[in-house]
C-alpha cells in the first residue's frame, strides 16, 4: 500500500501545489490580518461613543439616495474602530472605517475595484474565495479536502515502524546529503506539525461548507421569534438605541458587529463578545432588536448555545488559533510557514531524485 500512497501523495502535491502555496502565504498574513490592516492608519485609539457611531451612520445614509449602511464590524486591530459596509444603488459596497468618535479614517471598495481595495483585503479575498465568490470558496474547500488527505497520507508514510526510530525520525542529523537529507527533513517536519495542521486546516475546510453544514445540523431555519417580528414601514429606531439595548443584555460585553434592518429583515442583528468566548473580536453572542419599537426579539447566548451552533461558531477560532490566545495564533502562523516549507521540501526532493547520478 505504501508505494501507492506515495504516488498519490506526490501527484496531489503536483496538481494542487500552486494553490496550496498561495493558501499558505496568504494564511500567514491572515493570522494578524486585522492588526496589519489597521497599522497604516496614523490615528490614536478612541473609546467607542455609541451616539457618535449612530450619527455617522445617519450622515452616510443621508449623503446620497439609495446609499445606506447595511452592516458594521469591529476592525479588530485598534480598539474603538469599526468598518461600515455601505451599499449603493448599483450593488457595489464600500467600507468606511471610523474611529470611536465617528471620524472617517479611510474609505475603500469591497468586492469591486480590487486595485483600490488594499493589499491585506485582497490577500484575504484570495485566501477565502480566489476572487471567484461562492464558486471560489467551494474550490478552496475541495482543494483543502485534498490537502488534508495528502497530510494524512504523509503521516502514514512517515510514521516510524518501531518506537526506537522516533528520535532519528524527528531529528535526522545523520542523514546523507542530497535526496536522502531532503527526504529526512521533509519527513521530520511532517511528524512535527502534521497532527495540529490537520485540526486547523480541517476547521478551515468546514468553514467553506458552512451553509450545507448549517442545513445538515438544522441550524439554518428562521426562529419563530423573528418570523413574527413587526414589519418595518417607516424609519427604524436609531442605531445607538438598538446597540445600547443589546449591550444591556450582556453588560460585560463589547460591540462586535451588526446587520442593520431592512424591509425583509425588520430587526437589528447585533453581535457582542463575552469575555469567555473563544473568538478574539467577533463574538457570536447575538441579540435581535426590533427595528420598529426597540424590544428584544431573541437572544442567542454563545455560552449557552446548542452543541451544533457552538461547533459552527467556533470553527473560525480553531482555524485562526484564536482559541489558544496569542500562543494559538503563533501556532497557526507556524503551521502556515510549515505548509509552505513542506511543499518546497517536497518539490526539492522530487527534483533531487530526478537528477542523474554521477
Amino acid at each position: 500500500m505504501k508505494p501507492t500512497l506515495r504516488r498519490v501523495h506526490r501527484w496531489l502535491a503536483f496538481g494542487l501545489g500552486a494553490l496550496w502555496l498561495s493558501q499558505a502565504l496568504t494564511g500567514l498574513l491572515m493570522v494578524f490580518r486585522w492588526e496589519l490592516d489597521d497599522a497604516p492608519i496614523a490615528a490614536p485609539a478612541v473609546p467607542l461613543d455609541l451616539d457618535a457611531l449612530g450619527e455617522r451612520i445617519a450622515a452616510i445614509d443621508a449623503e446620497r439616495p439609495a446609499r445606506r449602511v447595511v452592516q458594521l464590524f469591529a476592525t479588530g486591530g485598534v480598539d474603538g474602530r469599526y468598518d461600515l459596509y455601505v451599499d449603493d444603488a448599483d450593488g457595489n459596497t464600500d467600507i468606511v472605517r471610523i474611529d470611536g468618535t465617528g471620524r472617517v479614517l479611510r474609505t475603500r471598495p469591497s468586492g469591486h475595484d480590487y486595485a483600490a481595495a488594499g493589499f491585506i483585503p485582497n490577500a484575504a479575498t484570495l485566501h477565502q474565495t480566489l476572487f471567484a465568490g461562492d464558486t471560489g470558496k467551494r474550490i478552496v474547500g475541495i482543494s483543502g479536502l485534498f490537502l488534508l488527505a495528502t497530510i494524512v497520507m504523509g503521516l502514514v508514510l512517515a510514521w516510524p515502524a518501531r518506537s526506537a526510530h522516533w528520535r532519528s525520525a524527528l531529528w535526522p542529523r545523520a542523514a546523507r546529503t542530497g535526496a536522502p537529507r531532503r527526504y529526512a527533513w521533509h519527513r521530520a517536519a511532517g511528524l512535527w506539525l502534521g497532527a495540529p495542521a490537520v485540526v486547523l486546516l480541517g476547521a478551515g475546510v468546514l468553514m467553506t461548507f458552512e451553509s450545507p453544514l448549517e442545513h445538515w445540523l438544522g441550524q439554518d431555519g428562521t426562529p419563530p421569534e423573528l418570523a413574527t417580528a413587526p414589519a418595518l414601514t417607516g424609519r427604524p429606531i436609531p442605531p445607538a438605541q438598538a446597540f445600547r439595548t443589546a449591550l444591556e443584555q450582556f453588560p460585560s460585553t463589547e460591540l462586535s458587529g451588526a446587520a442593520l434592518p431592512s424591509t425583509e429583515q425588520p430587526w437589528y442583528r447585533i453581535r457582542v463578545r463575552q469575555p469567555e468566548e473563544w473568538r478574539r473580536v467577533y463574538g457570536t453572542t447575538v441579540v435581535y432588536v426590533a427595528a420598529v419599537d426597540g424590544r428584544v426579539l431573541l437572544v442567542e447566548d454563545a455560552l449557552d448555545a446548542p452543541r451544533a451552533r457552538a461547533f459552527l461558531s467556533n470553527l473560525y477560532a480553531i482555524h485562526t488559533g484564536e482559541v489558544g490566545g496569542l500562543a494559538g495564533r503563533l501556532l497557526t502562523l507556524a503551521i502556515g510557514a510549515w505548509l509552505f516549507t513542506m511543499l518546497l521540501l517536497g518539490f526539492g526532493l522530487w527534483s533531487a531524485r530526478r537528477r542523474p547520478t554521477r
